[in-house]
């Protein structure tokens, strides 16, 4: 008996030898193995984005009349809506700039224009003779006005856009008064946003003691 003992076990370490040398898998197949998830492919890969930049001046009185609290204190803060009812308004608000570009995914894009704007105004100037009265005559003066825009963006799978973006704007002051020439005024913006497609934003705003002007942003998918 001792002797078909051996004989067994040393039957058995053979065919396990063999079974190895044929490499065969001792555990679970391949086919029982997980599967990885397969990458999911980004449905805006190839779409482009436009992106609109506005300016916007808005008068402080009006923006009180709607009861906008004048630093920000919610649920009076100013929104977009406040923005858009003023400008229904010309003597209330105007928007004063705007330029367009479109971006690839993580590319950028830019705008710039210039223009010479010419501004005539009536001025009191001294008679050339001492026993007359002052005379008003029209003068005009010349300024170099333009804006310069450049925005970088992605889509997120939600259709939200994030954008870096960069404003800045050379221009005269929309309020003038009639008693004096009008004032030239520089203003620039950098900041990063996100936004709703297709709806407008506010970005950025500066104030002073008469009036707010907003930098506002409206960012739209192409080739969807």
């Amino acid at each position: 008996m001792a002797k078909i003992s051996k004989s067994i076990v040393f039957l058995a370490l053979v065919a396990f030898c063999a079974l190895l040398l044929t490499g065969h898998p001792l555990g679970p197949t391949a086919g029982a193995q997980p599967q990885q998830a397969q990458p999911v492919e980004d449905p805006y890969k190839d779409a482009t984005v436009l992106v609109e930049a506005f300016v916007v001046e808005v008068k402080l009185s009006a923006l009180y009349d709607l009861g906008v609290s004048p630093i920000g204190e919610k649920p009076n803060s100013v929104s977009i809506e406040d923005v858009l009812k003023c400008l229904k308004d010309k003597d209330n608000a105007q928007v004063t700039a705007g330029a367009k570009v479109n971006t690839a995914r993580g590319e950028q894009g830019q705008a710039k224009s210039t223009q010479t704007r010419h501004v005539e105004r009536e001025q009191i100037v001294p008679s050339a003779r001492g026993d007359r009265s002052p005379v008003s005559r029209k003068v005009s003066q010349s300024y170099d006005i333009g804006t310069q825009f450049a925005a970088t963006t992605f889509i997120k799978p939600d259709r939200r856009i994030g954008t870096h973006f960069t404003f800045s704007q050379n221009t005269l002051d929309l309020f003038p008064t009639q008693d004096r020439e009008p004032d030239f005024v520089t203003r620039e913006w950098e900041g990063t946003a996100l936004l709703e497609a297709d709806r407008p934003s506010i970005v950025g705003a500066t104030q002073s003691e008469q009036e707010t002007v907003f930098l506002i942003l409206c960012a739209h998918i192409k080739s969807e």
